[in-house]
């Protein structure tokens, strides 16, 4: 529907939803007296014409049921699309378009239930705050729009996206091992370019912490550990991939870059 068609539907809805019990029975009888007056203007009109009995019900249901069913159709056309937005709404990131953060989580532990291995990754978006203080939160929304766009090319079919929070990306790379997690890992964290009407192509790059998904382990330690991933990615110097191994728990310093 367009705008226009949804704004009509709107206001026709608001009008029949009755908000009282006087305002339901108000509703019921201008809609029968609308159905009686059909009626009798047909009968009136085709009753004249003398027509055969299956020739007169068939244009009855046509002339009297036919703008009710109409009417009904155009409804649930409305409803159904309506409840398609909201579920979109719902699941889907305004900004970016990507998958919200419980859309992903929920993907994510569907996937690892599966015991189908893969790679965890973190991603957050370096000094973004100062892009945003900057040049201005349109600019900033700019920055992330793009963001998303790399990251839904640099990714494979079937792979989970979203963006989990404010900078903060989140993918996960199904059936895939560490090296290959690497390439990928070591694209996006080159400069992405995005445009500024006032200022031309800016840059920002992106920190990212990374971890096996090995199927005895849940997703809440999985997003811990690549949480620690990405804070080593961060303190060591940004627009770099870490990833996370068992010497981050006792305070040691390996990391794979």
């Amino acid at each position: 529907m367009t705008g226009f068609e949804t704004h009509v539907m709107d206001r026709m809805m608001g009008w029949f939803a009755p908000r009282s019990a006087l305002g339901f029975v108000v509703r019921l009888l201008f809609l029968i007296s609308i159905v009686l007056a059909s009626n009798i203007m047909f009968a009136i009109t085709v009753d004249e014409y003398h027509a055969h009995p299956l020739t007169y019900y068939f244009a009855h249901a046509v002339i009297v049921g036919g703008p009710l069913i109409a009417f009904f159709l155009a409804v649930c056309t409305f409803q159904v699309r309506l409840q398609r937005k909201l579920w979109r709404l719902s699941r889907k990131d305004p900004l970016t378009g990507l998958n919200n953060r419980r859309t992903f989580l929920d993907s994510c532990e569907t996937t690892h239930a599966k015991n189908s291995t893969g790679v965890l990754m973190m991603l957050d978006a370096d000094f973004f705050k100062k892009v945003n203080d900057t040049y201005g939160h349109q600019v900033g929304d700019k920055c992330l729009q793009t963001i998303a766009y790399v990251l839904k090319r640099n990714i494979r079919q079937g792979d989970i996206l979203g963006r989990i929070g404010g900078e903060e990306f989140a993918i996960y790379l199904k059936k895939i091992s560490i090296q290959q997690a690497k390439v990928i890992g070591e694209r996006l964290t080159k400069p992405i370019a995005f445009q500024s009407e006032d200022n031309g192509h800016l840059t920002i790059t992106l920190s990212i912490g990374a971890v096996f998904s090995y199927p005895d382990a849940t997703m809440d330690q999985l997003f811990a550990q690549a949480d620690k991933a990405l804070y080593r990615a961060k303190i060591g110097g940004r627009a770099r991939m870490i990833i996370w191994d068992h010497s981050f728990e006792t305070g040691g310093s390996t990391a794979s870059a």
